[in-house]
């Protein structure tokens, strides 16, 4: 869809964590109020947008190991 350009890792990872505490936020509130439906969505939507970040955050890292390598390499 968008060629060869990706989003950087570091990005998905601000937004994926930041998406899990709201929608975390989200569920507590939905807890509070007596609506199990909306809680349940909101849980499930947090630890997507969590897993999401985890993956990410390895990306990030695997990126960074790979740059050390490639520059230990050319030495």
């Amino acid at each position: 869809m968008f060629g060869n350009r990706r989003v950087p890792p570091h990005i998905v990872l601000y937004f994926s964590v930041l998406l899990g505490a709201l929608c975390a936020l989200g569920a507590f509130f939905a807890v509070r109020s007596g609506s199990w439906g909306w809680a349940a969505v909101a849980v499930v939507m947090a630890v997507w947008f969590i897993v999401d970040a985890v993956r990410s955050h390895g990306w990030n890292e695997n990126r960074k190991r790979l740059a050390a390598e490639k520059q230990a390499a050319a030495r």
